[in-house]
């Protein structure tokens, strides 16, 4: 990403400016412990001039692509050299929702329709899908991890896995960084446990509610031996993938009236070790792909992935 940051008395003189850059692989993100998350980003000046102070903007969003995001917090960048990198980080609250449900039995049209439903209250829902519902919608969702509030700590997007009742020690979402108005995204799922000779079930979402699209997959940086497939699980009765369930075709459209939910299904080999999974979906109606990060492995802590 590259912001281009004017300055019309050098440009008449010299045609330079600054050009402040992040990439994907400059945002980071890491638990402290159980409420809290380190968030950093690094930010690169590019360009030939001095920079000026500026802000950057970050948001959350539950672990996908191309899905509703919430405004998290704002950094303050300081003035950058030309060839100057500086590392920004903050410290945010992770949110513990209650589950909605076993993770083999809550049926994804279901979870989609609750949702998307306007007339759904917290009061009927519970407070985790509260939670979700107003993210899809757009709203913003500030709710602190226990003992906290938003004022004193802006608070994650909820993780899937955890409203799932699958918690995980490492928190996996989304974070979008602005600076000036163009985003850059990282969509990770890191130190994800994972079980040798077994097929490991790992969920995101693809798209929102109110946005009918299509989207095309792509696995990458599959580990050696490592076999992986994508399932659309939206229309299923539940999100466990059964083996007659087809797996999506790489760089086939895959038609969504407002949201998806997909699977990963990954088998890794007796006696492997850390694997990486890329999935790239691209949106038809803008051509552009954002790429969905798995980390996995074998010695993680947690329940990991949901295994079948």
């Amino acid at each position: 990403m590259i912001v281009m940051e004017k300055r019309p008395e050098l440009d008449v003189r010299s045609g330079y400016e600054a050009e402040l850059r992040v990439e994907r692989t400059d945002i980071a993100f890491q638990d402290l412990d159980g409420d809290r998350v380190r968030i950093e980003v690094t930010v690169h000046n590019a360009g030939g001039v001095r920079s000026r102070p500026t802000s950057m903007r970050l948001e959350s969003a539950p672990l996908g692509a191309f899905v509703p995001w919430q405004p998290l917090t704002t950094l303050s960048v300081p003035s950058l050299e030309p060839g100057e990198s500086r590392k920004l980080s903050t410290v945010v609250a992770r949110p513990h929702p209650a589950p909605l449900g076993n993770f083999g039995r809550v049926p994804p049209r279901k979870l989609l329709t609750a949702v998307n439903s306007p007339d759904q209250s917290p009061r009927r829902t519970g407070a985790a899908l509260s939670l979700i519902l107003n993210l899809l919608r757009g709203g913003q969702t500030n709710r602190s991890a226990p003992g906290r509030t938003a004022t004193q700590m802006p608070s994650l997007a909820p993780d899937l896995s955890e409203m799932l009742g699958r918690g995980q020690p490492h928190w996996a979402g989304n974070i979008n960084v602005f600076i000036g108005s163009s985003p850059v995204e990282r969509h990770m799922a890191r130190a994800l446990r994972v079980y040798p000779g077994r097929t490991n079930l790992a969920m995101f979402m693809v798209g929102g509610p109110g946005r009918p699209d299509a989207y095309a997959f792509e696995l990458a940086e599959l580990s050696t031996d490592w076999k992986a497939a994508l399932h659309d699980v939206t229309n299923d009765r539940t999100l466990l993938v059964g083996p007659s369930g087809p797996p999506i075709h790489e760089m086939e459209w895959v038609e969504s009236a407002g949201g998806l939910v997909v699977m990963l299904a990954t088998r890794p080999p007796d006696g492997c070790r850390t694997g990486n999974v890329e999935v790239h979906v691209t949106r038809r109606s803008c051509g552009t792909t954002a790429v969905v990060e798995f980390n996995m492995d074998p010695n993680a802590q947690g329940t990991g992935c949901y295994f079948v």
